[in-house]
């Protein structure tokens, strides 16, 4: 047995992306989640039946799985059949299956793992180039199969039947009926639009940083089958607990997140939820200090990971019409700008602006300031949007100090105008003022102590939440 030759194999759904966010509005709210179950249906069929050819049992996360076995005497003849067969059937659905595999010694698995697996990594980015070249006419034309569904599989999506929301007929004041089945996206905009006035969603997207690097770390199979367990357990048992068991308040009033989230995937290395903007926000906060409680107890079960696991994430506000591909599109390149703005990463973007985790909470509670001082202490709504709108006027206080020197009167004529707001709101508003200032000052010094942002960006998300107030 030291002598033979054992195999370890990686399968590789491709296409995921464009896959499940080519839907029509009209039926995202359904047909996201039923993409995203046919991806996973479609690598938890291809590896069951892969383990029952070769008797073994796979690691299966997300769009991909991982195999070890002994290398079966007619390998060569399997591989190449299996290849036509499950290229063929997952092509016809939009999705490719990459089947790739190295061959090694057992020795090389038990004192060498990391660097067989990342030997694995390289062969699968090659094969990704070679996906489909042994079936005849894998380019041809072909139509999407209808009448597909997986509504046995959609637990995360909110559903009317189960819903304590209401919504409220304008004109005459009485509770609407619900309907039936799938809350759409219109209808979580609706539940939105009467919090807050704002008919909007938002989506959240999110990556663990550097999760390969981690692996590497690994020495022994079973440490690296450890970590997948224990990631897949948080994503997809955990976020689905606290999203359907936990609420957030908006006007003193509780509101379920389970009606007005929607988890179209969560795992490691990629996480997208959509839901109404105003609880998303919260939600995101939450589920950041939930993970973070969960890498801690993690560094003390797997040390050898190496450090403690962060993750990065963009949100990006919508209408429910904004296009399903496009909104994909720019929350990836949201979510790249988040991790490229430090080698650590852990950043999340919001309205194109990166923040860290902590600037992040701090804009949340800006946010809520504002709202507070509109629409309990009866401050103008002017004050919010000088705010939202100020960071124009710094960009120009720098613009025009090509010298490097700090021109004090433009500083303060920046924030002069801020300063006509009711006597007894002044000392809170001074305060907010001053930190504001502060983060100016240290951006015109380079000091790189906070991100000027936080504040037109907070009083951009209090406006949203503010729409039906009258000032």
């Amino acid at each position: 047995m030291e002598k033979e030759d054992y195999l370890l194999i990686k399968g590789d759904v491709v296409g995921i992306q464009k896959y499940i966010f080519s839907v029509p509005n009209k039926e995202a709210a359904q047909l996201l989640k039923q993409h995203s179950q046919e991806v996973k249906y479609k690598t938890k069929k291809i590896s069951t039946e892969l383990a029952r050819l070769l008797k073994a049992s796979p690691s299966v996360g997300g769009g991909n799985f991982v195999f070890m076995t002994c290398k079966p005497p007619n390998w060569d003849s399997m591989i190449e059949e299996f290849r036509k067969d499950f290229e063929k059937k997952v092509r016809i659905n939009e999705l490719s299956i990459v089947l790739s595999f190295i061959e090694v010694p057992k020795k090389d698995l038990t004192d060498n793992y990391v660097k067989c697996r990342n030997s694995l990594e390289e062969q699968a980015s090659k094969d990704k180039f070679l996906q489909g070249k042994l079936i005849p006419g894998f380019f041809d034309p072909y139509e999407f199969p209808k009448g597909t569904t997986y509504d046995a599989e959609l637990p995360d999506i909110p559903v009317w039947e189960d819903c304590r929301e209401y919504l409220v007929d304008i004109e005459t004041g009485k509770v609407l009926p619900h309907k039936k089945g799938i809350i759409d996206f219109d209808g979580l905009a609706d539940f939105t639009g009467q919090r807050t006035g704002s008919r909007l969603l938002a989506a959240l997207k999110l990556d663990v940083d550097s999760l390969g690097e981690c692996f590497k770390n690994l020495k022994t199979k079973e440490a690296s089958d450890k970590l997948s367990e224990k990631l897949k357990e948080f994503f997809e048992q955990e976020v689905k607990t606290f999203r359907n068991d936990q609420h957030f308040n908006v006007k003193n009033k509780q509101h379920r997140y389970k009606d007005n989230i929607y988890l179209v995937f969560t795992g490691g290395d990629d996480t997208f939820v959509i839901g109404g903007f105003d609880a998303l926000l919260e939600f995101t906060k939450l589920l950041h200090e939930k993970f973070e409680i969960f890498s801690n107890e993690l560094w003390k079960d797997i040390p050898q990971i190496g450090k403690k696991l962060t993750f990065s994430a963009s949100i990006n506000i919508f209408k429910p019409t904004f296009p399903m591909l496009k909104l994909a599109e720019q929350a990836e390149n949201d979510l790249e700008k988040a991790k490229n703005v430090n080698a650590k990463k852990n950043r999340i973007t919001v309205m194109g602006e990166v923040f860290t985790w902590k600037e992040y909470s701090h804009l949340l509670e800006i946010s809520c300031q504002l709202v507070d001082l509109v629409e309990n202490k009866k401050e103008s709504k002017a004050l919010i949007n000088r705010i939202r709108e100020s960071h124009k006027g710094f960009s120009a206080t720098l613009s025009h100090s090509p010298d490097g020197k700090l021109y004090v009167p433009r500083v303060w004529k920046l924030f002069y105008y801020l300063r006509n707001v009711k006597p007894e709101n002044r000392d809170e508003i001074e305060k907010l003022i001053k930190e504001y200032e502060g983060l100016i000052m240290d951006a015109f010094m380079k000091k790189q102590k906070g991100n000027t942002m936080i504040f037109p960006v907070a009083a951009r998300l209090a406006e949203y939440k503010l729409k039906n107030l009258k000032s």
